[in-house]
């Protein structure tokens, strides 16, 4: 044959190029969407400067890579084999001895180091980018948005049940005076501390000069104990945001460390339907980047016997597919839920029966 395979490979993958640059825009923007109405609402209603609402849409970014790199390269199968297949290029290369499982190898190529891309992704920047957007939205959103700064005849919360109320507050020293604090009890009536002055400082709220008065059933407070300087233990996030401890989860975390996770859970005698979902976890962190290689080996057959071209056939191919294939990971997860199949199996459900009759139409197919 006069045209390499050399040749050949090298136009297969130019073919695949522009349909799959043009699938991550694609997907991406459809991702993005509900993200960017999230955001625009908080510059307008929450007041979150613009800067903020840029470092969410960043840290939302690789998440959102991560679910497009399997889509963008199946969409790419699907229109780049579908034009080869109704421009006869595939059928003259059959002709020239070439089986189509050959002809596909570039793009089962490039499918496998998407695939690679996807973990790296995953494992590297996902992990990331989450903490970070969930640190700053709590921060910025959560937390410091939707409560009152300390101010002067306000009341404020500073942790569950506890209510604070300040006649007067210093910007500088951070003083407040006449200080009214309420707070209920998990048992018994509420407490009241009143001073004359406080002043909320790493995790300690200090008071001068005051009474603390315990409620009784009648509403009488006459019980009252004096002092002169008193330190009480507060959960200061509710005022400063830095002040809330770190805590991760699944999306935050590698598979190493979720791994090792799921291990301490199992020796701390954690319930067992607890440890199947965090292996759910597990599992869905490895599947759905293999999805881009499963999405090569249906898309190119499949795009290969379609009768018409273009990137409007190959979009509605790729959203039916798609479409059953998070039915099959949906599925797959309520199995594992059910314990009527192990984990690993359940999540990787779609990419064995999917992957399988990719396999099946490739040495099949006759385009």
């Amino acid at each position: 044959m006069a045209i390499t395979m050399k040749t050949v490979d090298k136009y297969v993958l130019k073919e695949l190029l522009e349909p799959f640059l043009f699938g991550m825009a694609f997907f991406v923007a459809i991702w993005l969407i509900d993200l960017m109405m999230t955001l625009i609402n908080l510059i307008f209603a929450k007041g979150v400067p613009a800067s903020i609402v840029g470092m969410f849409f960043i840290y939302s970014l690789p998440p959102t890579l991560v679910i497009s790199f399997p889509m963008a390269i199946l969409l790419a199968n699907l229109v780049a084999f579908g034009r080869m297949s109704s421009d006869s290029e595939i059928t003259a290369l059959k002709a020239g001895g070439y089986s189509f499982a050959r002809v596909a190898a570039p793009a089962i190529i490039a499918g496998l180091c998407i695939t690679l891309l996807t973990l790296v992704f995953n494992e590297k920047l996902v992990p990331v980018a989450n903490e970070k957007f969930t640190r700053l939205f709590r921060r910025e959103v959560t937390l410091k948005r939707p409560l009152p700064k300390i101010a002067e005849n306000r009341f404020f919360e500073a942790g569950p049940g506890r209510k604070f109320f300040v006649r007067k507050f210093n910007e500088e020293t951070k003083d407040m005076y006449g200080v009214v604090m309420y707070e209920g009890q998990a048992r018994g009536f509420p407490r009241v501390i009143e001073a004359e002055r406080a002043r909320i400082e790493g995790g300690v709220c200090y008071f001068w000069d005051g009474r603390v008065s315990d409620i009784h059933m009648s509403g009488a407070d006459s019980n009252y104990t004096y002092f002169e300087d008193m330190e009480y233990p507060i959960d200061t996030h509710y005022v400063n945001p830095d002040h809330v401890p770190d805590s991760k989860n699944a999306s935050t975390m590698t598979l190493i460390e979720l791994y090792a996770f799921i291990k301490d859970s199992e020796s701390k005698g954690v319930s067992p339907g607890v440890i199947t979902q965090h292996w759910i976890e597990f599992w869905s962190k490895t599947s759905i980047p293999f999805a881009a290689l499963i999405f090569v080996l249906i898309g190119a057959p499949l795009g290969s016997q379609t009768t018409r071209s273009g990137a409007g056939i190959g979009i509605g191919m790729s959203v039916v597919i798609i479409f059953l294939y998070y039915i099959l990971f949906a599925a797959g997860k309520a199995f594992a839920k059910g314990a009527i199949m192990p984990p690993f199996i359940a999540v990787w459900l779609p990419n064995f029966l999917i992957g399988a009759i990719g396999i099946w139409l490739i040495f099949k197919s006759k385009a």
